[in-house]
């Protein structure tokens, strides 16, 4: 789930330490869309919405499919279900995660304009956070006009 406030133009992220990433230039404490395990009986977007919670103190509003794909299919069946919902991200805290799951994330909130500008530069590394910002990028004023934001009315 990417969280993205249409007023002040902001993405909400939570940074978490990835021991996949450890080797890493960047380091292992990854800035990402919140995120995580479907549960059984839930739907993705369900889930989309208990993570942004649960990882980032996020309550999402109205809520968009980017996409629906896989992974890496020739080693794993891991699917992605990625989505926009819309935030304030005023509300949201510094810190998140699910304590019992011995989850502990700090939650960031960034710029639209400088997360872009940040793209390929190798401080945003996730594939997840990649493909979300680049979505945001081409569908940005449509939510904007739908959602109401970005000076734009609805």
């Amino acid at each position: 789930m990417l969280p993205f406030d249409p007023v002040s133009e902001r993405i909400v992220l939570v940074k978490q330490f990835r021991i996949g990433a450890l080797e890493s230039p960047s380091g292992a404490w990854l800035l990402e869309p919140p995120g995580g395990v479907i549960d059984e009986g839930e739907s993705a977007e369900e889930a989309a919405r208990r993570e942004a919670w649960e990882e980032a103190g996020c309550r999402i509003g109205e809520m968009e499919p980017i996409l629906s794909c896989h992974t890496s299919p020739g080693v794993s069946d891991e699917r992605l279900d990625l989505f926009c919902g819309a935030v304030d991200a005023r509300s949201v805290g510094t810190t998140g995660g699910r304590h019992d799951e011995g989850e502990w994330t700090e939650v960031v909130s960034l710029d639209l304009d400088a997360a872009i500008r940040d793209l390929g530069r190798g401080m945003l590394t996730a594939a997840s956070l990649i493909i979300a910002l680049q979505w945001l990028s081409v569908n940005r004023r449509r939510l904007c006009e739908s959602w109401g934001g970005c000076g734009i009315a609805p």
